[in-house]
């Protein structure tokens, strides 16, 4: 490393950041089609649908805002969870609200949309009798759904590589994107199941109790199998993250392939032992499967680990040359204390807790832009590694930067609330009577 110190930048105001960041245009873009492909989702599982059979036509009646309101209810949960397990594994990124929303609003509403055509047609295409629904059948559910559901999830995280591909540095940050693409199209496939299950129990008088039709679903889909769209996707995420950050060619190529089809593999299996399996042999599977989210589960906690010691040794190269004091080092490498800087910044404001947070997001960008040059990805940090510098620096008076010793402050009222109390106080002084 060079031992010149960065030159100074110059920052835009706020309101023109925003306004030039792609970001903004990207996000505004997919909310838009997200709404548009949800009503009209909407649209298609409300409506009637004319069936024929053996030369008689018939009306399956479509499904009602009672169903769709019951299937809310019991699918929100499922979602709440697995998406706060996956924003709480990306700990070491700190303000990534936008790229969270992006991925979980894409699973969701866009890659169910696509979904639901694609898979409707391949079932046609291989003439299966599916019934009301031709995605129904036992072929398309094995050898069609489970590439196209992957393929339209899997779209969102090779869409951003694209676009994005420096900035996503960790199999950790790649599960994470992944895990949350997944739960969103899990969460509304399971609104789809559930309203089904109610609207097809309330007009259907052999299925017996609606209720209980919708609750034995819930536990089987919202419960015991809830980790299958997340394990799926998130090989796809990993091997994503292994291409990214090689230098070979082959590996880069060969990796997010390989996770994909993997992916794809074990969706297959799944709904394929799902279909023809007896529901004893199934729990005894279960259990397989369970060993396989534990194993995965111990794989991201090491390379969470791992991410930490790159960002110190990163970080050890700028304090090495003089640009960075050691504790930045200390403070970014280890969640707890980068948690702890966090809290203690919270106490202090919102606007210092804010200052704080985009302070160890730069400084963990920093770490892997080093990372990549160490690696040979990138041969020129350049001028975005000026400005990280520069900015960690003009953050660091507004935030909290050392986390050892650090101690929490005692709340205090707003600004607003302060000169109101100062001022009743004022007033009381000067009407109170004079003491003899």
């Amino acid at each position: 490393m060079s031992h010149v110190a960065p030159a100074p930048i110059v920052r835009r105001p706020w309101w023109q950041r925003l306004l030039r960041n792609p970001w903004l245009w990207v996000l505004l873009i997919v909310v838009l089609a997200s709404a548009a492909a949800m009503v009209h989702t909407y649209l298609m599982m409300h409506a009637d649908t004319v069936v024929e059979s053996d030369g008689q036509k018939g009306v399956v009646p479509g499904i009602t805002n009672r169903s769709f309101k019951l299937g809310l209810h019991y699918a929100w949960p499922t979602a709440a969870v697995w998406s706060a397990i996956f924003i709480l594994i990306d700990r070491f990124r700190t303000r990534h609200l936008h790229v969270w929303f992006l991925c979980f609003c894409w699973g969701a509403c866009i890659a169910t949309w696509m979904s639901m055509h694609v898979n409707t047609w391949m079932a046609g295409m291989l003439s299966v009798a599916g019934g009301v629904d031709p995605t129904a059948g036992a072929g398309p559910a094995v050898y069609s759904a489970p590439f196209v559901e992957e393929s339209c999830k899997a779209m969102v995280l090779f869409g951003l590589a694209v676009v994005a591909g420096k900035r996503m540095t960790s199999v950790v940050q790649t599960v994470s994107m992944a895990g949350l693409s997944a739960i969103g199209f899990a969460f509304v496939e399971n609104i789809m199941y559930y309203a089904r299950a109610d609207n097809y129990a309330r007009v259907t008088a052999a299925a017996g109790d609606p209720k209980q039709a919708v609750l034995e679903m819930v536990m089987l889909r919202g419960v015991y199998t809830s980790f299958g769209h997340p394990l799926f996707t998130s090989m796809t995420g990993i091997g994503l993250a292994l291409g990214l950050r090689s230098r070979s060619r082959l590996v880069r190529i060969l990796a997010p392939v390989t996770g994909f089809v993997v992916a794809v593999i074990g969706h297959m299996l799944f709904n394929g032992f799902s279909s023809v399996l007896p529901m004893e042999t199934l729990k005894k599977l279960w259990y397989v499967a369970l060993a396989i989210v534990i194993s995965v589960v111990v794989f991201v906690i090491i390379r969470m680990v791992r991410e930490g010691k790159t960002i110190r040794n990163r970080l050890d190269d700028y304090v090495k040359a003089g640009w960075l004091p050691e504790s930045d080092a200390d403070t970014l490498s280890a969640l707890w204390r980068r948690q702890w800087a966090s809290l203690v910044a919270f106490s202090q404001g919102p606007r210092r807790w804010w200052h704080t947070l985009e302070f160890l997001r730069t400084g963990t960008d920093l770490a892997y832009l080093r990372d990549a040059v160490v690696r040979g990805l990138d041969d020129d940090p350049g001028t975005r590694q000026s400005q990280l510098i520069n900015r960690m620096n003009s953050l660091r008076p507004m935030a909290v930067t050392v986390a050892r010793g650090a101690k929490l402050s005692k709340p205090r009222l707003p600004a607003f609330l302060r000169r109101r109390r100062s001022q009743r106080v004022s007033n009381e002084l000067q009407w109170a009577p004079p003491q003899a």
